[in-house]
């Protein structure tokens, strides 16, 4: 995703002021088709990897006592396989798309090179298939963070104890991860849904699902599975708990400072009226 947009911001600067007359020079580069690449390719395995993640995650928690496990060796094995067919899938249409004009295209005219291509009935086909599939792995994995927490609910309800800290930190994950990843998703969404129903592309907002909204979900998953840890946390109230003393130690010390100074001051006038007296 990265790569996607450095090469679509490095075009934009080159192509600054003179965009017009080379649009069609830029839209049959090998770097705009690299970026559709890029965007469709790293958008399908973010989904498919978030897929892995939660059915691990489905597993332990909802069968903790079975032998319902995805070994590594198994895990290696599906991911190749997810990142082969999302190559192919996506590789396929890129290929048919080289040096073509807009309607064999699978961008068509779309200066950011995101996949939008109502024209053409093949290239349109691929374009419902892509956003039905990962509409689709949207849906279960929403319902397996569903059932996960109906069922740390549950077990907690049986064993008749409080919520813990770790049930929290769960439940604030899975609840983040659901709505962040459908607000990112939900534009191409729409967009998919009004082509449907016979409303022409919104090429207006296609850039921003390319340069915002996908690249967002793909930034915000790791740091939501790294705030949400128990270790995590940990680290953040050690911090907390340093700077809490750190500023109390400040605070004595000049609090410590201010009484010593008021003290000196109290003296000196002390002696200062000792010795007028003195003197009458």
């Amino acid at each position: 995703m990265g790569f996607y947009l450095i090469a679509i911001a490095s075009a934009n600067v080159y192509y600054s002021n003179r965009f017009a007359e080379n649009l069609e020079k830029w839209l049959r580069s090998p770097i705009c088709l690299a970026a559709s690449f890029l965007i469709s390719f790293s958008s399908l395995m973010s989904t498919f990897i978030m897929f892995m993640i939660t059915l691990d995650r489905y597993l332990f928690l909802v069968y903790p006592f079975a032998e319902r496990r995805l070994s590594y060796k198994l895990n290696m094995i599906i991911i190749f396989i997810m990142w082969l067919i999302a190559a192919i899938f996506v590789g396929l249409p890129i290929i048919y798309s080289i040096d073509q004009p807009s309607t064999y295209r699978l961008y068509s005219s779309n200066s950011a090179c995101l996949p939008g291509n109502d024209k053409n009935i093949y290239l349109l086909i691929w374009l419902l298939s892509y956003g039905g599939v990962t509409f689709l792995i949207w849906i279960i994995i929403a319902i397996m963070y569903v059932l996960i927490i109906w069922t740390l609910t549950t077990a907690r309800q049986q064993a008749e104890r409080k919520t813990s800290t770790e049930d929290r930190i769960v439940r604030a994950k899975m609840i983040a991860i659901v709505i962040t990843d459908l607000i990112c998703w939900l534009p191409l969404y729409i967009i998919v849904i009004r082509m449907l129903i016979g409303h022409p592309l919104d090429v207006h907002t296609l850039p921003f699902v390319a340069v915002l909204s996908l690249p967002l979900n793909s930034s915000i998953n790791p740091i939501l599975y790294t705030i949400f840890t128990t270790e995590f946390l940990g680290i953040i109230r050690r911090i907390r708990k340093h700077l809490y003393l750190c500023c109390n130690c400040t605070l004595s010390i000049q609090y410590g400072h201010y009484q010593s100074s008021q003290g000196e001051s109290i003296a000196k006038y002390h002696f200062k009226e000792i010795g007028k007296f003195k003197a009458n």
